[in-house]
């Protein structure tokens, strides 16, 4: 449904009309008066944030965007490897000179049994699904979009080191537990792992 909203400029003076129509696209000019319109989408459902989260692709996106912004305003460097072979989505290191880790960033945003799923795989031709390993990547940044009532969803940052996980299919994160005894939650917001810290 699309309001209009117009102004009217009347032989007595400037008049605004404050109100709006809504006349199912037809729009008829009036003798004197000179006319300006502009059409805003009325109570989008659902927010944008909603509609990208059902296409797994774009929300893959998404995350990665947010990524490179969080560690660029964390003062971390990044490069993105060329094409889409490469296991990993970015190249990060602490500046000035720190080493260069390997990050894999991962989403999810849809809540099942009180927790968050990421499954740390990739697929391959022919031999299915496979876990990462640290052949393949250093860092694996989760990035969970906690569903609720909120027009923009809260998110939540996983920094978790390869040794961390490996060999493991599944990963559960429950970022709304006040406790923090959860397996992975001592990695939530753990943004030091890029620094290469211990690794």
């Amino acid at each position: 449904m699309w309001r209009f909203f117009g102004r009217r400029w009347e032989d007595e003076g400037h008049k605004e009309d404050d109100g709006y129509e809504e006349d199912g696209g037809e729009h008829t000019p009036e003798p004197g008066f000179v006319d300006w319109i502009f059409a805003a989408a009325a109570d989008p459902e659902p927010s944008w944030w909603e509609r990208e989260g059902t296409n797994p692709k774009r929300m893959g996106e998404l995350s990665q965007a947010a990524f490179l912004a969080r560690a660029q305003a964390l003062g971390f460097g990044l490069a993105v490897p060329w094409g889409d072979s490469e296991k990993c989505d970015f190249i990060c290191w602490a500046r000035p000179e720190g080493r260069l880790l390997r990050v894999q960033v991962k989403a999810t945003g849809r809540l099942n049994c009180g927790g968050y799923d990421v499954q740390p795989v990739y697929s391959t031709r022919g031999e299915g699904k496979k876990t990462y390993t640290s052949r393949d990547i250093d860092v694996l940044a989760a990035h969970v979009r906690v569903q609720g009532r909120w027009r923009r969803q809260k998110e939540i940052w996983y920094l978790l080191p390869i040794a961390a996980f490996e060999g493991v299919k599944s990963l559960r994160f429950y970022p709304g537990r006040k406790n923090r005894k959860a397996r992975w939650e001592g990695y939530r917001e753990a943004w030091e792992w890029l620094r290469g810290n211990g690794q």
